[in-house]
């Protein structure tokens, strides 16, 4: 990063000496100039795909126990590497250098083109691969010959898969960092950001529905360590705009008659006035919505009452059947009992018949 600045350095000096080498041809000088901030988006987008890398491995090489646990220090891994690889050069400029032309140029340069190619990547690069995989299995399963369709199991198939949303997460945070903060000096970052959240929904649409596989859905709480990250980058933000506030010395031509020490106090004011309204708004606007939460609290009732109605049914059903396996018992006892009294009954007969042939045979 800082040879490429190095290398802006040097470009910028030939240019206004006009001492360009004699191998560099007339046509191209003009557009000499703008090599270095060329150079810059490719060394991040270079660099992004290295500190990625290195996150997962650091993440797969630490072992974490639990999925969620797992996700949260990788989301922490790669907000650290790409907060310092995409917004170093930033800082550099606006603080160390000080060039608030070249802060926003930089900017500019770095937001345009990361949205740029980040959007032709994501609709083309898995549409591409989709048709092209699905080509080589027409080819290979003879359908072109036999005249038989794929169906759309098979396409499906051969889709690269969605496998989780920290890329989109991760983009939304670099432009979030990019537009708020330094948007004291470049305050049309915004625009930009709008117009390519436009084009991304859109884009993502189409990348979901013809160039990924079906992606199952994950039932979860919240989006994780993704909140405390956009928080504390908002808490940064106030701090940076602030800090830049003071250093171009806009409180100076605000208030002329301030001092040094005054107008750093002022700063400091100014930047726990916008700290507190932004932890008043995020207590007063509540994470779940009021109907949400009518709504969810109807349901639960509603769940409530369903499951009060299966028990009550159950334990009838339960009493029920106690009953009738009591019932039966008492009808097999009388049963028996009946049994034994009849059986009682015939060994009496018998005694009396046995009694009267024994009395018969005396007297003959």
């Amino acid at each position: 990063m800082l040879a490429v600045f190095r290398f802006d350095d040097y470009i910028q000096h030939i240019c206004r000496n006009e001492a360009f080498p004699d191998f560099v041809p007339g046509f191209l000088t003009r557009f000499v100039r703008y090599t270095p901030k060329v150079l810059l988006p490719i060394t991040v987008g270079i660099l992004d795909a290295l500190y990625s890398n290195i996150a997962v491995a650091l993440n797969n090489w630490e072992n974490y126990k639990h999925q969620r646990t797992y996700e949260n220090w990788l989301v922490l891994k790669l907000i650290l590497f790409k907060f310092v690889n995409s917004f170093l050069a930033l800082f550099y400029i606006a603080f160390y250098l000080q060039d608030f032309d070249k802060l926003q140029e930089t900017l500019a340069t770095l937001l345009i083109t990361k949205q740029i190619v980040g959007n032709c990547g994501e609709i083309l690069g898995p549409t591409l691969i989709s048709w092209a995989k699905v080509y080589l299995l027409r080819r290979s399963s003879g359908v072109e010959e036999t005249k038989r369709k794929i169906s759309q199991v098979e396409t499906e198939s051969e889709k690269p898969r969605y496998d989780s949303s920290f890329d989109d997460y991760l983009e939304m945070f670099i432009q979030m960092g990019y537009v708020i903060l330094f948007s004291a000096a470049y305050p049309m970052a915004a625009v930009w950001a709008f117009l390519n959240n436009i084009v991304e929904i859109r884009g993502d649409a189409f990348k979901m529905v013809n160039g990924l596989q079906r992606p199952f859905m994950k039932r979860v709480e919240d989006i994780g360590f993704w909140q405390d990250a956009f928080e504390i980058l908002s808490v940064i933000a106030i701090v940076v705009n602030c800090s830049l506030i003071g250093i171009r010395g806009q409180v100076g031509r605000w208030f002329p008659s301030f001092t040094a020490g005054q107008q750093i106090l002022f700063v400091i004011m100014m930047e726990h006035i916008f700290l507190s309204i932004k932890f008043i708004i995020d207590r007063a606007i509540p994470d779940v919505p009021a109907w949400v939460q009518l709504a969810s609290a109807k349901e639960r009732y509603k769940r409530n009452r369903a499951l009060k109605g299966l028990s009550s049914i159950m334990r009838t059903a339960r009493l029920k059947g106690q009953l009738q396996k009591k019932a039966q018992q008492a009808k097999d006892r009388l049963g028996k009992i009946k049994g034994e009294g009849e059986d009682d009954q015939v060994l009496e007969q018998n005694r009396t018949v046995a009694g009267q042939s024994n009395s018969r045979y005396k007297l003959e």
